[in-house]
Order: structure tokens, then sequence, then C-alpha cells
């Protein structure tokens, strides 16, 4: 029972979640905002599947430092041996680019340069520290671009905007992660931010990410993207970004950072909602 857990936990479901759900906004902010329920189970299997693949492969290389980081992820805990873990994460890959594929050509295509990307980051370019964080929010404003490619078979305007606050603030959760791991990142010679300039540098910076993105929160509000609906429930998240913001610079301890970055994925599911309620109320 332990190791099927492990199985599933190594695909971080949370994650996951939040990529299907960053899926069906974008279909909200296409042009056509059509989505059979077909598409939506297709949907869901790729952004799962892809998310998870990655998941995997990144504990696949990190198997090391989690060692010193995380001692209790699966594969450093033993519950799953690295040649399993390659093995499942080929699986899962192939699982959501078939899905991709039963879509439309354009949405495997789309899919697997997005999974492209999340393998050479996990492979070469997480060692860069600030660069690696950039590459991962790519990846994660991904599912945005192809729910509209979903829907339309092209990408909206509207879509990127929101892909832009996605991406900015997931780039101050990666920042302030670098603390959490920058022990085991030693062993690696990975240059996070935290580790070349320090965890204090580090926190103000993921901090400052996190207030850019509320600033630039209204954005859609004012090109007309979606109804006033969405800056009331935008404010929660809001003010959870600003809540963490706060505390990490407070104390930007491994700790403090580890909770503050976990609370991210609340603030940007909160966002999300924002988004789609904005988005299904515009009229």
């Amino acid at each position: 029972m332990r190791r099927a857990l492990a199985f599933v936990s190594i695909t971080r479901p949370p994650n996951g979640l939040l990529m299907f759900i960053a899926v069906l906004v974008g279909v909200v902010f296409s042009d056509s905002q059509r989505i059979t329920l077909e598409q939506a189970l297709l949907a869901l299997v790729t952004a799962y599947s892809l998310n998870g693949s990655s998941m995997v492969i990144n504990d696949y290389f990190d198997r090391d430092t989690d060692l010193i980081s995380n001692p209790s992820r699966p594969i450093p805990a033993g519950l799953i041996a690295p040649k399993e873990a390659l093995l499942y994460s080929t699986i899962l890959a192939t699982a959501g680019l078939a899905a991709a594929a039963l879509i439309s050509l354009a949405c495997l295509t789309f899919a697997a340069l997005a999974y492209a990307a999340a393998f050479i980051y996990n492979a070469r370019l997480k060692k860069s520290g600030f660069l690696g964080n950039l590459m991962v929010s790519v990846d994660v404003i991904a599912p945005f671009i192809y729910g509209a490619i979903v829907s339309d078979g092209f990408i909206t305007p509207r879509v990127l905007v929101f892909a832009a606050l996605a991406f900015i603030a997931n780039t101050g959760r990666e920042v302030i992660k670098g603390i959490v791991d920058v022990e085991g990142d030693a062993t690696r010679n990975v240059s996070t931010v935290a580790r070349v300039r320090g965890e204090r540098y580090a926190a103000y910076l993921g901090a400052g990410l996190y207030l850019l993105a509320v600033a630039l929160s209204p954005a859609p509000y004012i090109l007309n993207y979606v109804s006033a609906y969405y800056l009331y429930t935008v404010a929660l998240a809001d003010a959870g970004f600003i809540y963490s913001a706060l505390k990490i610079i407070k104390d930007p301890t491994r700790e403090n950072a580890r909770r503050q970055k976990n609370l991210t994925l609340l603030w940007m599911l909160l966002a999300l909602a924002s988004f789609a309620v904005g988005g299904l109320t515009h009229s």
C-alpha cells in the first residue's frame, strides 16, 4: 500500500490538478470557448500525465540531492527504484502525448514541445539557476496555451495576458523554492539564486515577483477581457500572495520557504478560479 501511494505522490497530484484547471481556463479565454466532454477528459489525461512524468523525471535527476533536502520522497526513501522511476515516467509521457494526439495534431505538437522543454530543464537547465526557474514557468503557462489550442486551434492574445501573470507568480515560487533546496543543491552545484546570492536575496526577489503579479492582476479587467467579478475573486489570491511575500521577507528560512511555496499553490488555484469566473461572466 505504501509503495502504491508513493507512485501516486511522486506525480504531485495537486500540481497535475492545477495544470488541468489551467487548460480549462485557456478554453474560457479562447475565441470559441468550446470543448467537448471527450476533449476535456483527454486534456485531463495529457495535463496530469505529462506533469506527472516531468515530476518523476525531476525526482530521478534529483535523487542524490533529495537524500539531503527531501529524504522522505519516494526514490531516496527506497519506495521507488531509479529504474522504476524512468519506466514510470516514460509510461506517463506516452499516455499524455497519445491523449493529445487524439484531440488534434496541433495539440500533439504543442504538448510534445512543452514536455521536451520540461525534460531539458530537468536534465540540463536546472543547474543554471534563474534561467531554470524561467524554464519551469514556461511549462507552467503551457496549459493555458494548450487550452486555447484545444478550443480554437490557435492562441488568443487574452490567454497570453493570463499566462504572463502566471509566469511571474510561478517564477517567484521557483526562486523561493531554491531556499528550501539550498543544501541539497550544493551537492549538484545548482546555481540557484539562494545559493549564488543568499537566502535573503532570494526571499526579496521571490517576494518582489509575487508583488509584481499582484500589481499587474487588474490588467485583464482593464483590457476588458473579464467582468468585474474577476476583481472580487482575484483579490483573495492577491491577499495570499501579499501574505506570502511579507512572510518570506520576514523569515527567509528553509522551513518557512517550504511553507510559503506550498501556500503559493493555493494562491495560484484561487487566481485560476478568478480567471475562470471573470471570463465566464464576461459579456
